[in-house]
């Protein structure tokens, strides 16, 4: 009987021991894998003025990208270029061009989204980057 306790102490030891350690290292590697939908996730914008300062103050490409995910979903343009808002939402076009950490594959990806989407603005988009790109030369300067 002392025999059959003895293993029975023993092998709920190795079982205890045995969880901890899994414990331990599931714990631990949790900690170290950062959470990567925190990293990428901008806070939500929802007015177009947020998105202009937004754009005007973008460190990096990766953060431009995000940015312009967030307004071509969020964002939609009316189809009279002479509107005030329209005109507005327009101005991020320029935003983003003239930001110095644009890269020409922001620049590009945004103009052709939106000119998809708007073929009556395809005028207007461009010109707006024109106007962006002309801004961005004139700060190198």
């Amino acid at each position: 009987m002392n025999n059959t306790l003895f293993v029975f102490l023993i092998i709920a030891l190795v079982v205890v021991i045995a969880l901890g350690v899994i414990l331990i290292l599931f714990f631990t590697h949790k900690d170290k894998q950062p959470n990567k939908t925190n990293i990428n996730k901008t806070p939500k914008i929802s007015g177009i003025e947020d998105f202009i300062s937004k754009a005007n103050a973008a460190k990096n490409s990766q953060e431009i990208q995000a940015l312009i995910l967030q307004f071509l979903n969020s964002q939609k343009l009316g189809s009279n270029p002479k509107d005030s808002a329209t005109k507005r939402k327009l101005d991020f076009i320029s935003a983003i061009s003239a930001n110095a950490n644009a890269t020409p594959k922001n620049i590009s990806f945004l103009n052709n989204e939106l000119k998809k989407r708007y073929s009556v603005l395809k005028k207007e988009i461009d010109a707006y980057e024109q106007i962006g790109l002309a801004k961005r030369k004139m700060r190198q300067s």
